[in-house]
């Protein structure tokens, strides 16, 4: 299996990475020369894969780039799309991290009913994920969390089921 991972030096992308390390791995990040806000480079670089892991957030890139793998990969059932969404899409506030989860999960959902679809979707909608971004947070307001490598791993599991899992939620409750 060969697997697309964009953001796989930080977080869950790294995390991801080295979970899948058994396979092939092709990771984009700008430490080797990718940037979510130029995605013909990356779609041109993972079209041979078996599994997209659309992980780095940008505002409006991460929508962008499920939408055109989804429009080259749609007719292909050996073919998976993996979308780390958020638990922060059900935040009301206008933060732009927020609104681009809400966004992307939105923009996702309409191709995920597509009767004619053949390639799998998975949504993952962590929770507090303990990752460098989140750690001050989490530490702040002693946020119940999971680990990158925890999240990693339902991941991998979701896409060794037999069947689609269209929305994994992850989330750890105190205690």
């Amino acid at each position: 299996m060969k697997i697309a991972i964009t953001g796989h030096t930080k977080g869950i992308g790294k995390a991801c990475a080295d979970v899948f390390s058994e396979h092939e791995v092709i990771g984009f990040s700008r430490s080797n020369g990718f940037d979510i806000q130029a995605i013909e480079p990356i779609l041109d670089s993972s079209n041979d894969c078996d599994v997209f892991i659309n992980n780095a957030y940008h505002y409006d890139n991460q929508l962008e780039l499920f939408k055109q793998r989804y429009m080259s990969w749609r007719d292909d059932s050996e073919k998976t799309i993996v979308n780390i969404i958020s638990k922060a899409k059900y935040l009301k506030d206008n933060v732009d991290y927020y609104e681009s989860k809400r966004n992307l999960d939105a923009g996702v959902r309409r191709y995920l009913f597509n009767p004619s679809r053949k390639c799998r979707i998975i949504n993952v909608n962590p929770g507090y994920v303990l990752t460098e971004g989140a750690e001050q947070n989490i530490k702040m307001f002693k946020h119940p969390h999971i680990t990158a490598e925890q999240c990693a791993d339902y991941i991998k599991w979701a896409i060794e089921q037999p069947i689609e899992i269209w929305d994994l939620s992850l989330w750890k409750l105190k205690g």
